[in-house]
């Protein structure tokens, strides 16, 4: 393993566990034995260090998700197992964590959309979006880069808005009140079917 990737693999796992404003330069440098100079020529500051240690974490989570996407029958029964991984992995993550991503999440989020062959690449939605159109379940009348940038600003917004926060929804209310009834919208009959099984049966194990 390269030194950059270990200082990466090391920052995240740290920051994971005791939140990004909690860990120093000094402590890293300490943990892996090598020079704090060392980091800071890898990667100029504290700032930068973070961004590429969460756009790890999302390249990682992404692919994870991408599997899912690819092994699963239709894309209603991804956006179910998704959405239930999803769950599963912001209970693993301490408050701490998630108080700190607050101040990055904009610009990490914003990086990897910059281009389309980016949204290819990176966008989990983007990917759902084409899976259901050639599945037939959503609508082929969408414009799949509009439809998905509009779904990666909502994304956004639910992860820095204070409003939002401060209603404290759980889970389940923001995927019932926000992205259910959204995805609905853009579902063929064939879709709307395929999406109500698939609520119905999960909705009765949450």
């Amino acid at each position: 393993m390269e030194t950059k990737e270990k200082i990466l693999h090391h920052a995240c796992r740290k920051f994971l566990s005791i939140g990004i404003r909690n860990v120093t330069m000094d402590t890293l440098a300490s943990e892996l034995g090598i020079s704090k100079r060392t980091i800071y020529e890898l990667f100029g500051d504290k700032d930068s260090l973070v961004i590429e240690s969460i756009r790890q974490m999302i390249i990682e989570n992404n692919n994870e998700l991408l599997s899912i996407i690819e092994n699963t029958e239709n894309v209603v029964e991804a956006i179910f197992l998704i959405t239930n991984r999803q769950k599963q992995m912001r209970r693993e993550f301490p408050t701490v964590f998630t108080e700190d991503i607050k101040k990055y999440f904009p610009l990490v989020h914003a990086s990897f959309y910059s281009s389309k062959s980016d949204l290819k690449q990176f966008s989990v939605s983007y990917t759902l979006l084409e899976k259901g159109m050639k599945e037939g379940i959503f609508s082929k009348e969408l414009k799949t880069e509009l439809v998905d940038n509009f779904l990666q600003e909502i994304i956004s917004l639910v992860h820095t808005s204070d409003r939002i926060r401060s209603l404290n929804p759980t889970d389940m209310e923001m995927i019932n009140n926000i992205f259910l009834p959204y995805l609905r919208g853009i579902c063929t009959p064939k879709g709307l079917k395929l999406m109500d099984k698939y609520f119905e049966e999960n909705n009765g194990n949450n």
